[in-house]
């Protein structure tokens, strides 16, 4: 493995190693029966699949295997498994009639052995997922992960790379975020999906309950509760407070059945496109936005603490801006729970898979050769249809979380086929939902908004549009701060300035020059970006979070002029 600087935040100090990332990790879908197995694993690299003898290295989870959290920061190779073994007792009474183990995220394909048992293969798509173990769970349990990551490109992959090297990234393997067992007894509730309007909330509650008590709460105060024997009601809010950035407001529920009972919570908002422009509530609204990888020095892809997805969040919303723009990453839902709380909107990607092509994908569309007939390109029809299964199952994990405001399902033409149909196909199944088909370039006609990456002068062209455009990345103005910064020699970056004032000036001159004089033709702005990522120093925050490169109050002087 390359030689890079140790890196870490202020939040590595502060990692419970018996335990990391231990709070229950669905605050919108939150019971008492939890038991998290996040801790000291035992593992071993094998090209042995089936030797599940002599695992004895130490291995810290969630955290990836290429990471330093984890303790072992080692590169997997193709045809290698990670074979993860955990020890671990439950109390007799916490087993009900069902038990499910859950792993909230595991690259790229894995199988699981419990008390002798084999699981099938599963591919999470890089999302969670949810294994009834009911039949072989007991008191004391040993439990076998087998993990495979060849990066295949037909999986969503996101910017990992087996060369990671500018806008790729160090490969993350295995499990990278929490793993806990609940158990429940029967007529659980399995899932509770909402819709609001401004007025009203609609559930739509999968259980083999035929009795509901719902109550739902405004700053702990029951506003309403009623029992119900049906599974859609819609409840009319009393006096209600519709969610939106500057008043995020929440209202709490919570449903029992004779056997269950869980808490939630929801926000009143509607989003809306009109004569090309987005409406949250009936109220134009700019989308004032940072593009957010969710990347960190000692986790890669997994905070240490949910405290380092709080501050990032917080510190954006400081500086001034309303959007994070999650770029080509599937959250822990701790992160969405924060954007709720907090009144951050979020434009969440696809995570993208297929091959990458430098000359096609990124050299041909910087030099202005930005169309192309995206049909008959990436037709293996695995890829296609994990692409569009991962995109369905995204929407609904995230089906609920208020802070959603769209979606990216193509970025940079990586994976591109198929858009104008893609489009369609996720706007039949959720007509309600913004979606932006190609950010960036190969453009095509059916999508909810004209989407541009305009780096260098391109900016320029803003005079002459003449219809609303979503600028959905520029800026990427880079400056490397000297011990803060992940690679001691590599610089990689679209404009490089040789101090913190000049890229301060050019920053300023961008929003004064470029950006604010033509708002009237812009629904939205997405700057490059939060933080430094790897070899990436374009970051407004060091990767180790450590330093802002410029005067708090000059960004906030700025971005108060765009809000405006």
């Amino acid at each position: 493995m390359k030689k890079y600087n140790d890196l870490y935040t202020n939040e590595y100090e502060k990692v419970d190693k018996n335990c990391p990332l231990s709070e229950y990790p669905f605050p919108q879908f939150k019971r008492d029966s939890y038991v998290c197995l996040n801790g000291t694993w035992k593992h071993k690299i094998t090209k042995n699949i089936n030797d599940l003898s002599n695992i004895n290295d130490d291995i810290l989870v969630p955290f990836p295997l290429e990471s330093n959290a984890s303790g072992v920061k080692k590169r997997l190779n193709i045809g290698e498994y990670i074979i993860y073994k955990k020890e671990f007792t439950l109390d007799e009474k916490f087993i009900k009639d069902f038990t499910f183990l859950h792993f909230l995220g595991v690259d790229q394909q894995y199988y699981i052995i419990l008390n002798d048992h084999k699981f099938d293969w599963i591919t999470p798509l890089n999302l969670p997922t949810k294994i009834d173990v009911s039949n072989h769970i007991k008191t004391n349990n040993i439990l076998y992960v087998i993990v495979k990551d060849d990066l295949d490109f037909r999986l969503p992959l996101g910017k990992q790379s087996k060369k990671p090297k500018g806008i790729f990234y160090t490969p993350f393997s295995g499990i990278y975020y929490p793993v806990f067992i609940e158990s429940v007894n029967e007529g659980y509730i399995e899932k509770v999906d909402f819709t609001t309007t401004m007025e009203s909330v609609s559930l739509n509650i999968a259980s083999a309950s035929q009795e509901f008590n719902i109550s739902i709460y405004d700053n702990n105060e029951c506003i309403i509760n009623e029992v119900i024997t049906y599974n859609n009601p819609t409840f009319k809010i009393p006096n209600p407070k519709c969610w939106e950035p500057n008043n995020p407001h929440l209202y709490d529920i919570k449903i029992s059945t004779r056997t269950d009972e869980i808490t939630s919570y929801f926000g009143l908002r509607e989003i809306k496109m009109k004569d090309g422009l987005i409406y949250l509530n009936n109220k134009k609204i700019f989308l004032n936005g940072v593009l957010d990888q969710g990347y960190y020095p000692e986790g890669i892809i997994t905070p240490v603490t949910y405290d380092s997805l709080k501050f990032d969040i917080l510190t954006m919303k400081e500086l001034g801006f309303n959007t994070l723009r999650k770029h080509i990453k599937v959250e822990l839902p701790y992160f969405y729970y924060l954007c709720d709380k907090h009144g951050m909107l979020v434009f969440q990607d696809m995570v993208n898979n297929g091959k990458y092509n430098f000359f096609i994908d990124t050299a041909l569309p910087t030099i202005g050769l930005q169309k192309k007939n995206d049909k008959i390109i990436h037709t293996n029809k695995e890829e296609r249809m994990n692409f569009i299964n991962c995109g369905e199952q995204l929407i609904k994990y995230l089906n609920n979380m208020p802070s959603i405001i769209a979606y990216t399902i193509f970025n940079e033409g990586w994976g591109q086929f198929d858009s104008n149909n893609v489009y369609y196909h996720f706007k039949a199944l959720y007509p309600n939902l913004l979606f932006d088909s190609t950010s960036g370039w190969y453009r095509v006609a059916d999508t909810d908004m004209d989407s541009y990456h305009w780096y260098f002068k391109n900016l320029d062209k803003l005079q002459k549009v003449d219809h609303p455009v979503f600028l959905s990345e520029f800026g990427a103005l880079c400056y490397k701060v000297k011990d803060h910064a992940y690679g001691s020699d590599e610089v990689f970056g679209y404009t490089y300035f040789p101090t913190i004032p000049d890229t301060e000036q050019a920053f300023v001159d961008l929003y004064e020059q470029k950006i604010i004089p033509y708002k009237d033709k812009l629904i939205g702005t997405i700057y490059t970006q939060l933080s430094d990522v790897e070899e990436e120093d374009n970051g407004l925050l060091t990767y180790d979070r450590k330093v802002l490169k410029f005067n708090k109050e000059t960004i906030q002087r700025v971005l108060k002029k765009l809000n405006d």
